[in-house]
């Protein structure tokens, strides 16, 4: 039979275990609590830009920017960076009332005023095209003058033909313009000869054209550029991210093999 001694002995060790289990659980709860409250919640706006924001209704969200932001969630842990839509209309009110802090793939001179936002350097490059309905008639000489053709755009957009003018109404005074919500749409009309021009960002085009090959022959697509993109992060001055440390996570994201996967599926070619 065990002595008395013993017994307290095998006692006083289980219950040293068990203590050093639960303080052990109560500081692993601690050091995870303390760091989910360092973490940084940084908001991005995202607005209808196929392929980098697709917001359809009934529809996850999906595209080029909505993985890229997927990867700068996993790629580290000081910031947590959360989805707010938006429209190409209602971006700039709700940066101003301050309901997020940070636009991806978008350009200085779309509306932001220089003295609020800060950029990162450029992390893509890219542009938007004309495009017409094919027909061997049909030269560049065709895209010299656009305002003189019926034009195809999307609503909210800012356009170098119009001198990045997005007021619906001051547009339909200058061109012949139809105003539509969804690129594709566009590219429908232009098939169908609703309209004579159709502006398109050239990746959207590119992945249309994979996805769709026999409209290849269909479409005559412009020489020259309507506008070149030199896409930046747009991010708000004093906000809790600066410019230069969003760059430094999107290089991260953009040199990591992890993620080439990004660029392999829409086609691109990062700048870094």
């Amino acid at each position: 039979m065990p002595s008395k001694i013993c017994v307290r002995e095998c006692i006083s060790r289980r219950t040293s275990r068990v203590l050093f289990f639960f303080i052990s659980i109560f500081i692993f709860f601690i050091s995870a609590t303390n760091a989910q409250a360092n973490v940084k919640t940084i908001k991005i706006g995202v607005s209808h830009f196929p392929p980098f924001f697709t917001i359809e209704q009934n529809h996850p969200l999906s595209g080029l920017g909505i993985d890229l932001i997927a990867a700068m969630n996993d790629i580290q842990t000081g910031y947590r960076f959360e989805i707010v839509e938006s429209s190409p209309r209602r971006r700039h009110a709700m940066f101003q009332k301050g309901l997020y802090d940070i636009s991806l793939f978008d350009h200085l001179k779309w509306g932001w005023n220089p003295e609020e936002v800060d950029a990162t350097k450029v992390f893509l490059r890219g542009g938007e095209r004309y495009i017409t309905a094919g027909s061997p008639k049909i030269t560049q000489n065709f895209f010299t003058d656009v305002s003189s053709k019926k034009i195809g755009a999307i609503l909210g957009y800012h356009y170098r033909f119009t001198s990045f003018e997005t007021d619906p109404e001051k547009l339909k005074k200058r061109f012949d313009i139809n105003l539509v919500t969804h690129q594709e749409q566009v590219i429908k009309q232009v098939l169908s000869h609703r309209i004579q021009i159709g502006v398109i960002t050239e990746t959207f085009l590119k992945k249309y054209l994979r996805e769709n090959s026999e409209d290849q022959e269909k479409i005559t697509i412009s020489d020259t550029y309507d506008q070149e993109y030199n896409f930046i992060g747009i991010v708000r001055k004093k906000a809790l991210i600066s410019a230069s440390e969003l760059e430094q996570i999107i290089i991260s994201v953009i040199k990591s093999p992890k993620y080439q996967w990004i660029a392999d599926q829409y086609g691109i070619k990062w700048q870094n």
